[in-house]
């Protein structure tokens, strides 16, 4: 049996320096993008390493796409953060002041002068807004010319795969990708659910883009590309922290063994390659100073193992409330058809749920509150989308069930609606907020709480 199962020993002992020397570097979008989060410093270190590699750096064609199609938004995030430094600094300022002016304290207690401490945080708070302010004149703006994109473009010259060849290429694909997923063969099945709560789709030179089967396409192009080549060994650099791409095991907590042996078997078997390997941003850069000699600063590294840090934790999130909302529209599903008899699923678009009720087409639009005080604005954007869908989109009646993970939240929910959020509702609407309830065997059960239309607020 030794030697038989060679995905299966991360042990095995890896000559890095012929890795270095001889392998095809392939990038992951989210590695470009990433430059764009990066200091100038930081990313400058990491542009001369693919410049020293570039006769052996190559993306798949996927890659590029979703580079120049996500470069803006990277862009306009980076933006936004200026502002909401500056909404910060300021309320403090503000909440600093307010809260000494609450005490009183000129009246109540004339040995405490807090003069000097507003004075000194204002000025100090002023500096900081000055320095922020130039650090964002020079900041890139979406409009002006982009000397980074431009970097990006030249070092990948000739370095990128081919297209798919049209629909008929890219729907074979996603065909297998889907089968994949439902037997949760990596990488990319934890996407599964990702066009659910956003756009679904998109074109490009007439072909039609999921954008949830965008991993296993990366990984398609890739092996398509290195069997053609004939290229044995393969080094993978993705930001990807994802289960269904590397090997995890719990062992004094979470620890990564390398890629998830299915990636290495499929590389072996399909793509030819006899050496295949992933890094992290920063196992790159590490490595790159040991084989490359590359001038790499602790303090780049340090940036990049934060910024990946940071857009870990930002994707678990994401991914926690995906599956605390699809847990909720699963409860909601077996609630419904324990009350009627067929309810159809709407796998996506608007409602996600129909049924007949007295010879019309009701839908049910689930939605999970985790922030029952922040629902003012969303509430009215639900009532017009589903006003909307009442009158345009073949349905006479829409229920808009708001799912709670308390009933306290499901209590001020209904305070609210109430006391604030009482609008002219048009008939053809009506919410329903439920609990969702967690059983010992761990179970989600929706649990009706109050349902209110425009002539009546019923609790149930």
């Amino acid at each position: 049996m030794k030697g038989q199962f060679p995905q299966f020993d991360p042990g095995a002992k890896v000559d890095y320096k012929a890795i270095w020397e001889t392998s095809l570097f392939v990038f992951d979008t989210n590695v470009l993008l990433n430059l764009y989060r990066y200091q100038t410093s930081t990313r400058d270190q990491l542009l001369d390493i693919l410049s020293k590699l570039s006769d052996r750096i190559w993306i798949p064609h996927h890659v590029a796409l979703e580079f120049q199609r996500n470069r803006f938004t990277v862009l306009a995030d980076q933006n936004k953060r200026f502002s909401e430094v500056q909404g910060v600094v300021n309320k403090a300022k503000e909440g600093l002041r307010n809260d000494l002016d609450k005490l009183q304290l000129e009246r109540r207690h004339s040995l405490i002068d807090p003069a000097p401490l507003v004075e000194g945080f204002d000025s100090l708070a002023n500096e900081f807004l000055k320095s922020l302010e130039k650090i964002q004149k020079g900041q890139q703006k979406l409009t002006d010319p982009d000397p980074l994109k431009d970097k990006i473009e030249t070092l990948f010259s000739d370095r990128v795969g081919p297209e798919a060849s049209g629909q008929a290429e890219i729907d074979t694909i996603y065909g297998d990708a889907e089968k994949r997923y439902q037997l949760e063969i990596p990488p990319g099945y934890l996407d599964a659910n990702k066009d659910k709560h956003g756009p679904a789709e998109y074109v490009h030179g007439g072909v039609n883009y999921k954008r949830k089967y965008g991993d296993f396409l990366i990984w398609h192009q890739l092996l398509s590309y290195a069997k053609e080549k004939e290229i044995k060994s393969v080094a993978f650099v993705t930001d990807d922290a994802k289960d269904d791409w590397w090997w995890k095991v719990k062992s004094d907590g979470p620890k990564t063994l390398g890629p998830r042996p299915e990636l290495r078997d499929e590389a072996s078997r399909v793509g030819g390659i006899t050496h295949f390997n992933m890094y992290k941003p920063e196992g790159f850069l590490r490595y790159s100073k040991e084989f490359l000699q590359s001038n790499i600063s602790n303090e780049a590294i340090q940036e990049v193992r934060d910024v990946s840090r940071v857009r870990t934790e930002n994707a678990r999130r994401h991914r926690d409330i995906m599956n605390r909302a699809g847990g909720a529209e699963k409860a909601v599903y077996a609630w419904l058809i324990k009350k009627y008899d067929q309810v159809e699923q709407n796998q996506r678009g608007y409602p996600d749920f129909a049924v007949k009720r007295n010879g019309e087409n009701v839908g049910f639009e689930v939605k999970l509150v985790s922030q029952p005080r922040m629902m003012g604005h969303r509430v009215r954007e639900l009532v017009h989308q589903a006003h909307f869908e009442s009158t345009e989109g073949g349905l006479d009646s829409v229920t808009i069930v708001l799912v709670t993970e308390s009933e306290s939240d499901a209590m001020e929910l209904t305070n609210r609606w109430l006391s604030k959020w009482r609008i002219d509702l048009p008939t053809t609407v009506t919410f329903l907020v439920g609990v969702l309830d967690v059983d010992e065997s761990e179970d989600r059960r929706f649990v009706p709480f109050v349902k209110m239309s425009l002539s009546e607020t019923n609790i149930m």
